[in-house]
């Protein structure tokens, strides 16, 4: 009987402290279940005279970037291992450099045609319009963009917004013609790589040094890699950067992979509206986001894009010849 009474008891305050509290919230630890919700506007007491911030970042605002990039690393496709250290990579670079703040998403919602608000309280992007650029780090696959989403991406970078594919940016959205077209050609496959050669040793070619992505590399070296041979690809539309040198390279058992010409390129520019568009099918391996060519070529690439160097592109329809001047400073690293 007693220990009744005792649970009517316990029953009774609860419920009396539920419906006849301040507050409805729970209360997990201590007696204050957090102020009412109509509490209004915090007060908020200024410090005293002469305590000056260590920042000098004015009161209630955020430290200004002047660009934005949206990294998207979301695999629906083959899942490269090198993704994080890619999207770090450009985190980094970002900061080192002080060109860009980076957000880093692995799904696409922000893949719309929202955004451009002014932000207080730092920064809380909600749509493409928020952002200078984006940045595409082997994200491949179909990303299940709706109608909408589709048009947002190709009005962002249509009306002037940048876009870098690394590696597997080329091998995403194979259906999507439009993605295709803008990004300027797509994977085909790999057949230089296989087990036994899962990192192939690449002879490339350095076509133009006139670019700031280019502009530190030989006219011919060597890069251990997974590059993709690609189609939907023309040199009337793009200014390629670096190709897979045909001289040093035995393209001979595999004729049938190949596109006729044997015009393979591994690096190019494009203009897409008033967009910049760099693609690149370097970046297989997570190791290469170590390599300091590497990262100087996308650093440069993403400062390209986003307008704060270089010129516009300007398509060659022919092979360039390649360059014989010797690189400033020597040979690479890498024993290049």
């Amino acid at each position: 009987m007693h220990s009744l009474i005792r649970a009517g008891a316990l029953a009774a305050l609860v419920l009396a402290t539920t419906m006849g509290g301040a507050s409805a919230q729970a209360v997990f630890k201590g007696t204050w279940a957090g102020p009412p919700a109509n509490a209004g506007p915090i007060a908020v007491t200024p410090p005293p005279p002469g305590a000056a911030p260590a920042s000098p970042v004015p009161p209630g605002m955020r430290s200004p970037s002047p660009k934005h990039v949206l990294v998207l690393g979301g695999a629906r496709g083959w899942h490269h291992d090198s993704i994080p250290a890619g999207m770090a990579a450009v985190y980094n670079w970002g900061r080192a450099t002080h060109w860009w703040d980076t957000e880093m998403r692995t799904e696409f919602s922000l893949v719309n045609g929202r955004g451009g608000q002014p932000m207080t309280a730092g920064f809380q992007p909600v749509g493409l319009r928020d952002f200078d650029a984006i940045v595409v780090v082997s994200a491949t696959g179909d990303w299940g963009l709706d109608a909408a989403q589709k048009a947002a991406l190709l009005d962002f970078v249509r009306a002037g917004g940048g876009l870098v594919a690394i590696h597997g940016g080329v091998d995403a959205n194979l259906g999507w013609k439009d993605y295709v077209d803008m990004v300027g050609g797509v994977f085909v496959s790999h057949p230089f790589n296989n087990h036994e050669w899962s990192l192939f040793p690449f002879p490339l070619r350095t076509e133009n040094r006139d670019t700031p992505m280019t502009s530190f590399l030989p006219a011919r070296w060597i890069r251990q890699d997974e590059l993709y041979v690609v189609k939907n690809f023309s040199r009337a539309d793009t200014e390629v950067l670096l190709s897979m040198d045909g001289e040093r390279l035995d393209m001979t058992r595999i004729p049938d992979q190949l596109p006729p010409d044997r015009d393979i390129p591994v690096a190019w520019i494009k203009q897409y509206g008033k967009g910049r568009v760099f693609a690149s099918t370097i970046g297989h391996a997570k190791e290469a986001f170590d390599d300091p060519d590497v990262a100087r070529m996308y650093t440069e690439a993403i400062r390209w894009a986003l307008r704060l160097s270089g010129d516009d592109a300007r398509p060659h329809p022919a092979l360039v010849p390649p360059l014989t001047a010797p690189r400033p400073g020597g040979p690479t690293t890498n024993g290049r």
